[in-house]
């Protein structure tokens, strides 16, 4: 890979994640607007302090981290950086798969009637978004890992 494409590879990497990074912040901020403004009550009644905005508000800063490891490591080109972000990244990647097959095998059971008339009827929608979530996650995973086997290779290079 020569060294123009791994300047594409990397400003590509910093510009993407510094968007999500301020998606981030917008969900960080409607998360405390929510909780600061409005009561829509808990999710689950099990859990009374789990409300819409403390989910937002967890979702938000969750995102912000990984975008800011993501940005840091590729325009610093930090190896550590880019693994700690391809890490977090494959956590979440493997945990949305989890949380998928949980909803499957409790929604056979017929919990939450409202909630399954919702997924029926946006099936569609939610499916295409989970698989244009599950794409970019990927796409950022192994720009990471090939930024930071390009890292290597032009360290050898210039033997430092």
């Amino acid at each position: 890979m020569g060294i123009s494409s791994l300047k594409l590879l990397k400003y590509v990497l910093f510009f993407f994640n510094l968007l999500f990074w301020f998606c981030g912040c917008c969900i960080l901020g409607f998360g405390v607007y929510l909780l600061m403004y409005n009561n829509f009550g808990v999710l689950f009644h099990n859990l009374p302090s789990l409300t819409l905005g403390n989910v937002l508000i967890i979702v938000g800063s969750i995102i912000m981290v990984v975008a800011f490891l993501g940005c840091m490591g590729s325009i610093k080109e930090n190896k550590c950086l880019l693994m700690s972000f391809f890490i977090l990244l494959l956590i979440i990647l493997l945990s949305e798969v989890v949380l998928a097959i949980l909803l499957f095998v409790y929604e056979q059971k017929g919990c939450y009637k409202k909630a399954q008339e919702w997924f029926h009827t946006n099936f569609l929608y939610i499916g295409i978004i989970t698989i244009c979530v599950c794409v970019i996650q990927v796409l950022g995973m192994s720009f990471a890992l090939t930024l930071n086997c390009q890292i290597d290779k032009s360290s050898r290079v210039l033997g430092l």
